[in-house]
């Protein structure tokens, strides 16, 4: 498909926009959640998606060596945001989970984000609220295709 070289350049500029508003909205939920940083509240938020989850799987979302993710997860645990163990099937496999404190912020940080997802939705109509989620689908989609 033909695409409007004008159109690129706005996709651009708002894409950018979009980036930098999330990042500070993310900054302030860091800082809300005792000054936590980016990569830390991630691991927060992936770990309270998916319950208990290996140290590896977590690595490999995030694409870091696990060595890297030891780090963020050693001073999580040491926040008492997480628990560390090893697996019942297999003690070479070791898994975190949110511990109470963890859980607390992860249900915060779950409320700014409907809050703020409420926020832009009610901007548009029902069917326009459907589009937006389809058209950022197709975007998150393209870009995972690299």
């Amino acid at each position: 498909m033909k695409v409007k070289e004008e159109n690129i350049t706005r996709l651009i500029d708002v894409m950018f926009d979009f980036i930098m508003k999330m990042k500070r909205d993310t900054a302030a939920c860091c800082e809300l959640m005792g000054g936590l940083n980016e990569k830390e509240l991630f691991v927060i938020s992936f770990i309270g998606k998916n319950k208990d989850v290996k140290m590896t799987e977590i690595a490999s979302n995030m694409n870091v060596p696990l060595s890297t993710l030891t780090s963020i997860v050693d001073k999580l645990v040491e926040k008492k945001y997480l628990l560390r163990y090893h697996s019942d099937e297999d003690r070479r496999v070791v898994k975190v989970k949110l511990a109470t404190i963890g859980s607390k912020q992860y249900l915060n940080f779950v409320d700014q984000k409907r809050d703020i997802s409420k926020k832009i939705l009610s901007e548009f109509d029902s069917e326009g609220q459907e589009v937006l989620i389809d058209n950022l689908q197709k975007v998150v989609n393209t870009l995972s295709q690299n």
